[in-house]
Parts: C-alpha cells; sequence; structure tokens
C-alpha cells in the first residue's frame, strides 16, 4: 500500500518554480554589483580628489621652497658682492627674474623664484624693481635726536620728518618720548604714565628702537599710518586701494598710492666700518695724532699723514667756526690727559713731520669731505707755512680720489656706522630729512638718475657714483654744502631688505616673503622673514614679467 506525502503550499518542504529562484539570485547579484560599482566609483573619485589635493599640496610646497631658496639665492649675491663690486644687486633682471629652480618640458609644472622691491617712489612707472633695497634709503629714526641735541639751526626733528606723508608734530613728539632717556614728555607727545594706562599696559624703550614695527606702539601711530594704503604691499595702487572706503583698506580715493611710515622709515640701516677682511681702517680722529700720523705714513705718504695731522692739530683756515668739527668729550678727555704728561715731562716731546704735536689737537673731521680743499697754516720746523689739502674739488680727481679715502680711512673707532642715506636710492622725502637739503637739491638728485628699465640700469654711469662726491663732482650741490651733509651721505649700506616670490609659470599657488639681510658680518645672515602669502600673490606674471596688466 502506498503512502502519500501531501505538501501545502507555505511549508518547509514546498519547492520554488526554478526560474522564479534563478531571477532573485539576478536581483541579488545586479544589487551587490550596482552597490560594488558604487562604492568603487567612489573610492575613485576620493582617490582623485585626495590625488589633485596633494599635487596641489606638492606644488604648494614647490613655490614655497622656490621663495625660500630665493631668500638664501640673495644672501649668497650679497656675499659675492663683497669680492666683486661690479655685482649689481639694486636692479639686475638678470640675476633675480624668473629664475627657474627646474628644467620641464612642461610649462605648468616650471616652478620659479623672483626677487622684487615694490616701487613706492614712481621710478618703475608701478612695476617692482628686480633685486635688493639698501634700507639706507630709509631715515633711521634712531637718529631723530641727533636734530634736538644739534645746536645748529638748519638741524630740526619736525622739518626733518615734515615731508613723510600723514607725519605730525604731535607723532614726531611721541617718537622723540620713546627714544629719549627721560620720562619728561613733550607737548602732543607721551611717556610711560600714558602707556602704563592702557588696557594692556607697557613702558615707554627710552632708549633707541629695536624693530621698526615698535613705532606701532608709539601714541598717534595706527597700522593705517604704518602700512599705508598698500594693503597687500606690493607698491601698486590696485582698485581696492583707491576706492575710499568700500573695500578694505580706507583710503582717499586720490588715485596716488599712499605709502607707510614703515616704507620711509627704519632702525637697520647700517653699514661696515672695517676693511674687507674684517681689519679696522685709519680713524683720522684718533686722539693719539702721533699715532695716526705713523699710521698714515705706511698706508700712504708723508705728505698725506702730515696734511692730516696738521689738521687736526690746527683746523681748516677756510672753514667757518660752525662747521668746523669739535672735539667730543672722549677725545678732549683724552688729549688733556697727554698735553698734562707731557708738560709734565713723563711722555716727552713728541714731533712727527716737523710738527710739534705736544700741544692736544683742536680740530676733527666731521667726515672724509672735509678734506677737500683744505688749508692748514701750521709751523714746521719752525717756520709757518700753509698746506694746501692733496684732494681738490677738481671733477676728475675727486671722483678717483675719493673712493680710495672711504675704503681705507674713517672718522669713528665704532664697528659699524648707522643711519646715513643713500643718495642713490632714497626717495625725495628722506633725502629732505638730510639737513642743508633744499627741495631743488632732491628734485636734482632723483633727476640725475639713470632711468631703471628692463635690462638694468646705465652701469657706466653708476659705475662714477660709488661716492657721494658726485654729487659735487657734477655741480648738484656746492662745497660748504657738501661738507655739511658729509656726516649723512653715503652711497653704500649693507643691510637689505626685499620680498621674495615663488610662483609657477601658468599659474598655480605662489608664495610671497619679506625678508632682510644683515651683511654687516660675514656670512650674510637673514635677519627678518615674513610670510606674505595670506595678503594675495600680489604680483601676477604680468606684473612680473613687466609688461602692462
Amino acid at each position: 500500500m502506498k503512502t502519500k506525502h501531501l505538501h501545502f503550499a507555505g511549508t518547509p518542504g514546498a519547492s520554488k518554480d526554478p526560474a522564479s529562484r534563478r531571477g532573485f539570485i539576478l536581483l541579488v547579484v545586479t544589487v551587490v554589483v550596482i552597490l560594488l560599482s558604487l562604492a568603487a566609483y567612489g573610492y575613485m573619485n576620493s582617490m582623485a580628489t585626495e590625488h589633485a589635493a596633494a599635487a596641489m599640496f606638492g606644488r604648494d610646497v614647490e613655490a614655497r621652497m622656490a621663495a625660500e631658496s630665493a631668500v638664501e639665492f640673495a644672501a649668497c649675491q650679497i656675499a659675492l658682492k663683497e669680492t666683486d663690486p661690479s655685482i649689481d644687486v639694486y636692479h639686475n633682471p638678470g640675476t633675480f627674474h624668473n629664475q627657474a629652480m627646474n628644467e620641464t618640458d612642461n610649462p605648468r609644472g616650471q616652478v620659479r623664484f623672483s626677487i622684487v622691491v615694490p616701487d613706492i617712489n614712481g621710478t618703475t612707472a608701478g612695476m617692482p624693481r628686480s633685486g635688493l633695497s639698501s634700507e639706507n634709503a630709509k631715515f633711521n629714526i634712531n637718529r631723530l635726536m641727533e636734530f634736538e641735541n644739534d645746536t645748529d639751526d638748519t638741524t630740526d626733528p619736525y622739518i626733518a620728518l615734515s615731508y613723510i606723508p600723514n607725519m605730525t608734530e604731535d607723532i614726531t613728539n611721541a617718537i622723540l618720548d620713546w627714544i629719549d632717556s627721560d620720562e619728561e614728555a613733550r607737548l602732543g607727545g607721551a611717556e610711560s604714565v600714558t602707556y602704563q594706562g592702557l588696557a594692556v599696559p607697557y613702558s615707554a624703550r627710552n632708549a633707541p628702537l629695536e624693530s621698526i614695527d615698535e613705532l606701532l606702539q608709539i601714541q598717534g601711530i595706527t597700522p593705517q599710518l604704518f602700512y599705508g594704503e598698500d594693503a597687500n604691499r606690493n607698491g601698486v595702487l590696485d582698485p581696492n586701494e583707491d576706492d575710499g572706503a568700500e573695500k578694505s583698506p580706507s583710503d582717499d580715493a586720490d588715485g596716488i598710492l599712499d605709502a607707510g611710515f614703515r616704507d620711509y622709515l627704519t632702525v637697520s640701516s647700517r653699514e661696515r666700518n672695517t676693511l674687507p677682511g674684517g681689519d679696522k681702517k685709519i680713524n683720522i680722529n684718533n686722539g693719539i695724532v702721533a699715532e695716526m700720523f705713523d699710521f698714515l705714513e705706511e698706508e700712504f705718504d708723508t705728505e698725506t699723514a702730515t696734511f692730516i695731522t696738521a689738521y687736526r692739530m690746527k683746523g681748516d683756515q677756510n672753514a667757518d667756526s660752525q662747521a668746523q668739527g669739535k672735539l667730543t668729550i672722549e677725545q678732549q678727555q683724552l688729549v688733556d690727559w697727554i698735553a698734562k704728561n707731557i708738560s709734565s715731562g713723563e711722555l716727552g716731546e713728541v714731533t712727527r713731520g716737523g710738527m710739534d704735536l705736544s700741544e692736544p689737537p683742536t680740530a676733527q673731521f666731521r667726515s672724509l669731505y672735509d678734506l677737500i680743499d683744505a688749508k692748514v697754516e701750521v709751523e714746521v720746523n719752525g717756520s709757518l707755512v700753509t698746506l694746501a689739502s692733496p684732494w681738490t674739488s677738481d671733477a676728475g680727481s675727486l671722483l678717483e680720489s675719493m673712493p680710495l679715502l672711504e675704503a681705507k680711512l674713517t672718522v669713528l673707532n665704532d664697528e659699524f656706522v648707522d643711519g646715513r642715506i643713500n643718495i642713490n636710492q632714497a626717495p625725495k622725502e628722506i633725502l629732505m630729512a638730510m639737513p642743508d637739503i633744499t627741495e631743488k637739491i632732491a628734485d636734482d638728485i632723483i633727476a640725475a638718475r639713470p632711468p631703471i628699465e628692463a635690462g638694468g640700469m646705465s652701469a657706466a654711469m653708476m659705475a662714477t657714483r660709488v661716492t657721494p662726491a658726485w654729487l659735487l663732482a657734477e655741480g648738484w650741490v656746492d662745497l660748504p654744502t657738501f661738507k655739511r651733509l658729509g656726516p649723512w651721505l653715503t652711497t653704500g649700506g649693507d643691510v637689505y631688505s626685499f620680498q621674495a616670490v615663488g610662483h609657477f609659470d601658468e599659474g598655480g599657488p605662489t608664495t610671497r616673503l619679506e625678508a632682510m639681510i644683515d651683511a654687516t658680518k660675514s656670512p650674510p645672515g637673514i635677519v627678518f622673514q615674513r610670510d606674505l602669502t595670506h595678503l594675495g600673490r600680489g604680483f601676477t606674471p604680468s606684473l612680473l614679467d613687466g609688461s602692462p596688466k
């Protein structure tokens, strides 16, 4: 007897249609494939994004490395200039413009650096200059006290700073209060009692400024005055810098880029006062004139030693009493000590070149230019004679002799000379800060400079202007004015500032650094570096190329 098994729909033992099962499996596989495809697509998209981000990060790193390399390259060029004075670091597009960091056939991957100086003076029609700027092209604010302490009517701190845009007498007084040694406030100025009352109290320095940024701590100096209208610090009047208060920064919309105090003032202008190897120059204000005579005779000749020593003993008979250099307190103490010991017989009689040096000297040099056309009446071998300076104002001999004297002689014992003004680079506002400089003289000096062109400057003309004596040789100032200007004049400077830009061909990320290099010590050192990238690229490729925007 056969047993029948009954199966009801829905029971575990029920069978399904094979075609239905195959359809279900196909649906599941399809969904899985779609999900895997979506995951793969998402992964590939994520990887592409990561790859693009990594590539962009790599390009950004390349731009930054290019800018940092530019700073080191500038330091090397400054070091080379010490052994080869013909190297032009002022404007040299062949050296500082669009230098390739790598060699590639892909323009998009070509990274370069440019070393530029924003043009606040309008000398390059708004285009950046390819080179470095000497800090001696600015006014060293720490020299301001010299004007107040000088009894000469031509030196006035208010007049000196009056040509700097937006400078006021109250701000000048506040600066003087900050750097003087007392706590007595001038009219409109401020001392520590004022600063101690602020939300974050501090005291006036009562000493020379250590950084130009310190000006921002002085009463009356706002960031707008300090930085001016040039918000991105590229030396170009950009649209947002000429629209009033519509966009930052606030400006006067007059079509002219107003530079800030930081573009005119410095505390870093300095020059070496030594020979290239670091040995001391001969100080012709040496308190021991016999020792000075010996140094001069050995380095030059007896005539040179005799005249300079005679000048120290008696002074220039052509000079008026105000222009005649006087002994400093320290020098006077030294010569008094020598004279006392000579008179007591302890040092004995001192003679050089037939001159009796037992008496203390009566004059000193304010600058080397006091030697030009000077005459001295002195007793030589018992006879009164008039000695004429070996250095005359004749243009040809002047430009030939002065560089040699400047290289070997000095009027200071200091290792450095601070705050002289580079007449080949300083803008009119800074030239006017020097005593005895009139507006006409300042305009003439600027007009006499060779134009800055795409290929550089006139090498032939600049070769004759390695000494400030070109002002006298070319007739822009007379001899008395040139001598009074002497302590302020230079064509050099060993502290340089600039911007280093790392950039790509055909666009891409840009890094912009602001740097300062001090070459008063060997090797030159980077003393300051600030990232300006957050202010924007500043210089478009067309601007770096010097082509119209």
